[in-house]
């Protein structure tokens, strides 16, 4: 019972901290790569404080859909946070369904793209043609690199696939959760493929799409967006951890820090990664992608011959 109320304490904190420390890390990273000193890294839940306490602007073409757009994305990312292995030890307080897991992805990607297309701003539509394009493209990648887990683990509950049932072959999980994060930066609109700090918006996706919010539901959106994008990191990280099954024979407080330790290894490494690399020619992108795709074809193959034999 005490470990069950110590598990679900480290859960809701790491709901509350780490996607904005995750945010944090990455631009101190940033930072840092190109000799600044760069906000703290608290600087995210100081802009969440400072949202919360702005007043809105809201178009005038813009209907209820507004802001039930950025309410209902918050409740999918918060759910997808309470049950998919993002983390651990893990909340588990619903199903996760590793297609239910996809389909409320694809819905969080609805409800940006309604909310953009709802006020009737041109860039907004413009950058909701251009993500709607990059969902369709990585979708695959996303579906083939779990799904190899699941074929592995002969599951396709999440839990199970990341719990009991994991797979033991530690190129499986590397290989899956290599490509799930390259559909995860696609997906999230990182570098390649946008770069999050740029204010051109010919040339911007996710910026743009949430260009209309402001206050309180600017908050939310951004909420969402960095409880997603931890989601969709810790799950990768916990494919590259289960690599390693002999961590997960140590107790939770072991499991905890080696999936915090492994989270802000990655976020160093984005940003890294972001600080070195240029923004891709739109027309590029697809080639990105296809290197996830690859590397999803390849772990059902590994899955598939594991199963054979």
């Amino acid at each position: 019972m005490q470990e069950q109320i110590i598990n679900i304490v480290v859960s809701v904190l790491s709901i509350l901290i780490v996607p904005p420390l995750l945010i944090g890390t990455i631009r101190k990273t940033k930072a840092r790569l190109q000799n600044r000193i760069g906000a703290p890294l608290w600087q995210p839940f100081i802009d969440m404080t400072k949202l919360f306490r702005k007043d809105e602007t809201i178009s005038k073409t813009a209907s209820w859909a507004f802001r039930f757009s950025a309410a209902t994305a918050m409740a999918i990312s918060v759910y997808l946070a309470v049950t998919s292995p993002w983390t651990a030890p893990q909340l588990r307080l619903g199903p996760c369904d590793l297609f239910l897991f996809l389909y409320l992805l694809a819905a969080f990607r609805f409800l940006t793209l309604l909310l953009a297309l709802d006020t009737s701003s041109p860039f907004g539509t413009f950058a909701a043609s251009r993500e709607a394009t990059l969902s369709f493209l990585v979708e695959p990648a996303a579906v083939l690199s779990l799904a190899a887990l699941a074929v592995a683990a002969h599951t396709s509950d999440l839990n199970l696939i990341f719990g009991a049932g994991a797979p033991h072959n530690g190129m499986l999980w590397v290989i899956s959760g290599s490509a799930f994060l390259l559909a995860g930066l696609v997906d999230l609109s990182r570098m390649p493929i946008d770069d999050p700090t740029t204010h051109l918006e010919l040339t911007m996706v996710h910026e743009a799409l949430i260009l209309e919010a402001s206050g309180k539901n600017l908050a939310l959106l951004e909420g969402a967006t960095w409880l997603k994008f931890a989601v969709l990191l810790g799950v990768s990280a916990q494919c590259f951890l289960h690599a390693f099954p002999r961590l997960y024979a140590n107790g939770s407080v072991v499991e905890a820090a080696a999936s915090i330790t492994m989270l802000l290894l990655l976020a160093v490494s984005l940003g890294t990664f972001e600080s070195l690399t240029v923004k891709l020619h739109w027309r590029k992108a697809p080639e990105f992608i296809a290197y996830a795709l690859t590397l999803a074809f390849i772990a059902s193959i590994v899955a598939l011959g594991a199963g054979a034999v």
